[in-house]
Order: C-alpha cells, then structure tokens, then sequence
C-alpha cells in the first residue's frame, strides 16, 4: 500500500516545496489611466482614493495619522510654509491635507472625474503605514508634482531605496506611477516618501509639495499549509486503493 502511497504524496511534496520568490523592488513609470488598470488586472486590490474621506471630511489639514482603507497617512516631520499652506483657511503647515482641486499641479489622479487627493502639505513628506488586515505583496499608488521646486523626493520601503530625480527638477505637476513589491507575502509595511536637500542624503526639505492618490494593496493568496496539501494527497490515495480493492 505505501508504494501506491508514494507517487500522491510526491506529487504532495511538489506542491509544498518553497516556490521562488520575486525580488523586491521599487518601480516609477509615467502615470496613466491605462496603466494603473493593467496593474489592478494583476491580482485582488484593496484601495483607497480619498474620494469618501474628502467628502466626508472636507478639504483642510488632518491631524495625526489618517486612518485609510489601506492603512494610516501620517507626515514625516516638519512645518510647511509655501503657498500651499497659506492658500488653505486655518492652515497651520504641521499636518497633511486632504484636497480638491488644483494645488500647484496636484491634482485628482484616480478615478477619472473624482476630485480628491492626499498632500504632502508643504512638510517634509509623508509615511504610509500600510495594512490591509491580511497579507499582501505589492503596493501602488500615483505621486503627483513631487521633485520640482528643489528637494529630492527618496521613497523607502524597508531597504528598497528609490530616488525620484537624480539631476535636474521634475517638471511641474508630473504623474508617476510607484510600484513597490516585496518579493513575498507580507502583513506590514512602511513606505516613506520624504524630501531631502541633496541626492542620497542631505538634511529634511520643506515646501515643495507633493501628492498620493490612488493607493493600491495587492492581496496575495492563503496559502494551503504543507501539513494540509499532504494529508489531502494520503487520503486521495488511499481512497483509489480501496476502490480497486472493490473492483
């Protein structure tokens, strides 16, 4: 009987063996509608679009971390002075914003036709820390108008390090598509967009606003424990056997 056991439980083993996993890494592309759909194809998506929250809430500063479908918003630091603060009612520089509209050549990314955005508020930047309740293996989100009045933007996921420009400013009211994958499942992350004086290092660097829209978690599968796939290959197995037995 073992030896009509062993080609189920191989098969079993097969299954249970550790796939490869993808490297980690951190892309940034052109944004465009078609390819932030692509992405969504790519797997089951939780997101968040500030569109609920905007109208909810209302335009203005958000103080403490913004609590989101995809986890919590808050800033990294600093207080914003530029126009973009003093062009909000109440506006003290020391949070993140929620917005509508046109903001310096922040706009409304995703949907096509919503209204609302996430700013960086003129502080340093801000920190996504993410969390959907599962597991999960990418993040995306679309950055809007970041690198274009002198600092550099880095983005940062655990040692996944991106810079946005390496030379010269960005043009004003640039989209970029971030993509950020672990390589494996995860149930936590933090992703720190932050703006520095210098390329690679420098001190924090105020007031030159950027924005995040359409952020996106990709779920990744519950995995079948070994121990499971295992015991469902024995029972198939021994069931064939009592059937040719029958037989």
């Amino acid at each position: 009987m073992l030896s009509r056991l062993l080609p189920a439980l191989s098969v079993a083993a097969l299954l249970c063996a550790p796939t490869a996993t993808l490297a980690a890494s951190i892309t940034v592309s052109t944004f465009s509608p078609t390819a932030f759909t692509t992405l969504l194809n790519t797997g089951t998506f939780v997101g968040e679009d500030f569109e609920t929250l905007g109208t909810t809430r209302g335009e203005g500063e958000v103080a403490g971390p913004l609590s989101t479908a995809v986890g919590t918003f808050v800033t990294a630091g600093g207080v914003g002075s530029g126009g973009t603060v003093t062009g909000l009612p109440g506006n003290t520089g020391r949070h993140l914003a929620l917005r509508d509209g046109n903001v310096f050549g922040r706009n409304n990314a995703v949907p096509v036709g919503g209204g609302w955005f996430l700013d960086s508020n003129d502080t340093a930047g801000m920190i996504w820390n993410v969390s959907v309740g599962g597991l999960f293996d990418t993040v995306a989100f679309v950055l809007s108008d970041a690198s274009d009045v002198g600092a550099y933007l880095r983005i940062t996921a655990g040692n996944l390090v991106h810079e946005v420009r390496t030379g010269g400013a960005l043009p004003d009211g640039s989209d970029r598509l971030v993509v950020v994958s672990f390589g494996q499942a995860v149930a936590a992350a933090q992703i720190a967009l932050v703006n520095y004086t210098a390329f690679g290092g420098g001190t924090l660097a105020r007031n030159d606003g950027f924005s995040v829209d359409g952020a996106q978690v990709r779920l990744s599968p519950v995995p079948v424990p070994a121990a499971g796939l295992l015991l469902i290959a024995g029972l198939g197995a021994m069931a064939a056997v009592r059937a040719r037995r029958k037989a």
